[in-house]
């Protein structure tokens, strides 16, 4: 349970920052009681007033504000910047994993389109382990489980034969197909990592539904990723049902690009060792949540926020831009502490790999000294907010040129460098760097979105743009 209500009253706060920056001054590592004996120890730092880091089995993390100070007597946007990495020394032995895939075989995909990507899920399936589970779905107007969940080991030869019989045929009912994947997943033991490769080249009206099947499998542990193939998929549903699954997203012209996205789910889903990552923030008087980007978001008590990341595979860094608005008196400085928590499937003798961590030491003050809230800035974490910002505008850049309103797309373009240009002033050279590229690459698009919505070259802009930005909101991407 995090810092309870008592913590608002000012005598006490006060004494625990006071006693927060002795220990921290002092070089102190504090260990955190385990609350059971599966929890392992772990460590909490203090690291600042806009900074703090935390740390455990299997991963570590940072929490960060974009301020130090907000200006008194009004309200202020203020983004926290969360990110959690997958240590890379913990992947000596490859995870068990269960893996659906669920390929689109309605008539849009008949000709070379439906044996390409039959060769590259019989890739697929040559390449896993004989421990590893795999189902394989096909859908169309209907939905077939062509192979139930089953050890590869003991029918990959049965599962390459109904692969090579598959046929396309009818229309495209996404969320039938996504629905039957889950369900063939549905007797997966715990400890095993679990990714459904949602595959199409079509489209149809039902987006919502699908976004709601992936958000509802994220919150079970499962990981949804989706390819769309040519140029008649949208991009905007395709890429909507990832980012609700938290999984990839990506486009290809052909089905021939699907061997190499195939066989990056595998190493991915091979390579997992946290699972169910979180962390809640607990919010001090005066700050309000409005929202957050790269993890699913809610409020679990009336100022926690809670942020669910889920799975991480070994070295990758995921992270969450949490948006808040801050209104805090002069002379007042308000706390924010929280804890992280993840399962490690790294587990040591008489260890479930459940791991809890506490971060603290994170302070926002309010001041009527304008140049001492420009002087509290950390640039580096105004420059990773903008970009996802930037990131988000971008989609709906997209959106609305695929569906032919390319004044509010080249507006919204024009807006994000704008406000990229400047957040680049003042961050750090590596963070800046960045900011170029993603300026550079909307510069390109912008030129892009000059052709006409419905052309070739338009909508493979459009495509581009949704894979590239979407892929930004949880990971650094440009």
């Amino acid at each position: 349970m995090l810092v309870s209500s008592w913590l608002r009253t000012p005598q006490i706060r006060r004494g625990l920052a006071m006693a927060s920056v002795v220990l921290a001054f002092g070089g102190l590592v504090l260990y955190r009681a385990p609350d059971s004996a599966a929890l392992a120890p772990v460590t909490t730092v203090f690291d600042g007033s806009t900074g703090a880091k935390f740390s455990g089995p299997g991963a570590h993390g940072s929490v960060a504000l974009s301020h130090a100070r907000v200006l008194a007597n009004g309200t202020q946007d203020v983004y926290a910047e969360v990110r959690m990495t997958a240590d890379k020394d913990v992947a000596n032995a490859r995870a068990p994993l269960a893996l659906a895939v669920v390929l689109d075989t309605s008539g849009s995909m008949s000709g070379d389109k439906i044996e390409e990507a039959k060769n590259a899920v019989m890739q697929l399936v040559k390449d896993m382990r004989d421990d590893d589970q795999i189902a394989i779905v096909r859908y169309s107007d209907d939905a077939t489980i062509i192979q139930h969940l089953a050890r590869v080991g003991d029918v990959r030869s049965d599962v390459l034969a109904h692969i090579r019989q598959i046929e396309a045929g009818g229309g495209t009912a996404i969320p039938l197909g996504l629905s039957t994947g889950l369900n063939a997943l549905g007797l997966v033991g715990a400890d095993r990592v679990q990714r459904i490769v949602l595959v199409s080249d079509g489209l149809d009206s039902t987006r919502a539904q699908a976004e709601s099947l992936a958000q509802s499998s994220f919150a079970k542990g499962i990981t949804i990723s989706s390819m769309g193939i040519g140029l008649d998929f949208d991009e905007s549903y395709m890429s909507g049902v990832a980012r609700a699954g938290h999984g990839n997203f990506g486009f290809v012209k052909d089905a021939s690009a699907l061997t190499a996205f195939l066989h990056r789910e595998l190493d991915e889903t091979a390579t997992t060792t946290v699972q169910n990552a979180t962390v809640r923030m607990q919010l001090p008087h005066g700050v309000q949540f409005v929202s957050a980007s790269g993890a699913d978001a809610s409020m679990i008590d009336a100022d926690v926020v809670e942020l669910k990341l889920g799975a991480l595979f070994a070295g990758d860094e995921r992270r969450a831009i949490v948006h808040l608005t801050a209104r805090i008196d002069s002379n007042d400085v308000e706390r924010f502490d929280g804890t992280a928590s993840w399962v490690s499937l790294s587990k040591s003798k008489g260890n479930d790999g459940r791991v809890s961590a506490q971060y603290s030491g994170l302070t926002l003050a309010g001041t009527t000294d304008m140049a001492a809230v420009e002087a509290g800035i950390d640039h580096g974490v105004y420059a990773d907010a903008m970009s996802v910002v930037a990131s988000e505008r971008e989609l709906k850049a997209a959106e609305a040129y695929s569906k032919g309103d390319t004044v509010t797309a080249q507006a919204l373009i024009d807006k994000n460098i704008v406000d990229l240009r400047q957040a680049a002033r003042g961050a750090p050279a590596p963070r800046a760097a960045a900011l170029g590229n993603q300026m550079k690459a909307y510069d390109g698009t912008k030129h892009q979105f000059q052709a006409a919505p419905g052309s070739d070259e338009g909508r493979t802009a459009a495509k581009k743009a949704f894979e590239q930005d979407n892929n930004n909101l949880d990971r650094l991407g440009f």
